[in-house]
Order: C-alpha cells, then sequence, then structure tokens
C-alpha cells in the first residue's frame, strides 16, 4: 500500500511541474532588439508567438527604425518553430514570407533565457546561422556562405500587465542618448508632455516608467504638463493607465516626447478600464 501511495505522489508531483513549467504564457506580440557579436549597430523585430503547452510557434518581423523621422520599414518577415520549458525558449527560422533585399539570407536557430523585472518579462540570448540560405523563394541547405560562424545577440521583451489589466505597446521610439540639443547635464533625461487631445472631458490618468508611477490620479488640461523623466534602461517602457473613463470613452492623451529642444515623437494614446496603452523608448 505505501509503494502504491508513493507512486501516485510521484506522478502528481510530474503533472504539477509539467503545469507549473508552462504557467507563464508567451503569446502575444514581443518587442526586441539584436546585433552581430561585436557591432555597435543594432536592428529592431517584432515577434508575435503563440504557446501550445511546450511547443511554439510565431511569426517575426525584422524591422528598420529610422533615426531622422521614427519611421518603421519592414526588411523581412518569417515563420518559426520551437519549444519552451519554462525556463529556456528555443526555435528556429522555418520560411521566410518576405525578404526586402534581393542579396537573400541565412535562416538561424536562436536559445533564450527568461528574465523578469518589475515591469517586463524579458528573453536575452543569441542566435547562430543554421546553414540554410534563402533567395528568390529557394532554401539552399549547407550553404557554403551559411557555415561562417556569425552570432547574433538578442534581447526582446513584453511588458506586463498593470493592476489586472492587459499592456499592448503601440509604438517604439528612438532616443539619441548622446543629443547634442539636450539642455540637461544627465544625458538619460528626456521630457514627456501629456495633454488632452480632444475636448477636456474629465480623463484621469496615470504614467508608469518601467514598473514606476511618475504621474498618479492626473486631470487632464487642455495645456501640456511637462515631466521630466530619466531614462535608466536601454529600453523603457512608457504606459497610460486609465484612473476613469472621463464623459466620453475611453481614456485620450496626447503625449510627445522631447530630447532637449528636439521633438522626438507626437503621438496618442488610448486607454480603458481592461487595455492599457503604451510606448517603447529605445536608447542609442
Amino acid at each position: 500500500m505505501r509503494s502504491f501511495y508513493n507512486i501516485t505522489f510521484l506522478i502528481f508531483l510530474f503533472l504539477f511541474s509539467q503545469n507549473s513549467a508552462f504557467t507563464q504564457d508567451l503569446s502575444g506580440t514581443w518587442n526586441g532588439r539584436f546585433s552581430l557579436k561585436g557591432s555597435a549597430r543594432h536592428w529592431s523585430f517584432e515577434l508575435d508567438m503563440e504557446q501550445d503547452h511546450a511547443d511554439i510557434k510565431g511569426i517575426g518581423k525584422q524591422i528598420e527604425l529610422s533615426k531622422k523621422d521614427q519611421s518603421r520599414n519592414v526588411n523581412s518577415t518569417f515563420t518559426i518553430g520551437g519549444n519552451f520549458d519554462g525556463q529556456y525558449l528555443s526555435y528556429d527560422m522555418e520560411e521566410v514570407i518576405f525578404l526586402k533585399s534581393s542579396n537573400g539570407q541565412c535562416l538561424s536557430k536562436c536559445e533564450y533565457k527568461l528574465n523578469e523585472t518589475l515591469s517586463k518579462y524579458q528573453f536575452v540570448g543569441e542566435c547562430q546561422r543554421n546553414g540554410i540560405f534563402y533567395k528568390n523563394n529557394q532554401y539552399f541547405p549547407d550553404h557554403s556562405a551559411c557555415k561562417i560562424p556569425a552570432i547574433t545577440e538578442v534581447v526582446f521583451e513584453k511588458a506586463k500587465d498593470i493592476n489586472g489589466r492587459k499592456t499592448e505597446t503601440v509604438e517604439t521610439v528612438l532616443v539619441n542618448n548622446n543629443n547634442n540639443n539636450n539642455n540637461n547635464n544627465n544625458n538619460n533625461k528626456v521630457t514627456i508632455k501629456i495633454w488632452d487631445n480632444d475636448k477636456v472631458d474629465g480623463d484621469v490618468v496615470s504614467l508608469n516608467l518601467n514598473g514606476i508611477w511618475i504621474l498618479k490620479n492626473y486631470r487632464l488640461k487642455k495645456h501640456p504638463k511637462n515631466i521630466i523623466i530619466d531614462l535608466p534602461e536601454d529600453s523603457n517602457e512608457l504606459v497610460l493607465f486609465a484612473e476613469n473613463l472621463g464623459k466620453i470613452p475611453p481614456n485620450t492623451a496626447s503625449i510627445s516626447i522631447w530630447n532637449g529642444r528636439e521633438e522626438i515623437k507626437s503621438l496618442v494614446l488610448n486607454s480603458d478600464k481592461g487595455r492599457s496603452e503604451a510606448i517603447k523608448i529605445l536608447k542609442y
């Protein structure tokens, strides 16, 4: 009888460990940056993942962000397939859907470790060429160009929900960390301006930067409120949190980001009782 209970207990532990390993749902849009190891140049990408237990599939986009006008250009789109064990994610690039360059591209295999911060989930790892070359809708295994070692360092992340509300990153902004037009002595500082973008209808909002409240229960006005903030990380998440819906839902706010005397970006964020929109601010 004792052996029966021992076996039952071991089975329970196994099932529990299998379920707990996948309590972190990776489904959704992840944003990140990658660079060739040893290079100062960075590229941006988005990864839309779907998780079914340990199995991962999705679509990735390599995106070039313009430092001049903040425009986005998609250089390539591809599918991925792999697995997640609760701590480590590995996947292969499987099919190329779109490739802007006519020169072709080497496909990659990638491995990452999951980290968790106050405000986001983050994968950090590397990608290496897997030997397959793609060009003109054809795949060439064991291609000589793709056997040359080239390690890509990758970081991609997803903002955590705040107070039970889904956080959705709707825009990515680049900020020059060495902007000579910056009047502040600390080049990590930028100015956030926030105001009611339409009719003032009693919208009350809070702003969260990397898990820290930098503005709480502020009633939006027609004239901008200036907030000088530090950008403590290379990748920063600014979230608009609706404290109410005003007279005309949803809660909307105009936000502009300034680096010294230079306006980097101006946009409108919308948030309600179930969803908060966010801006990712990247330093370069």
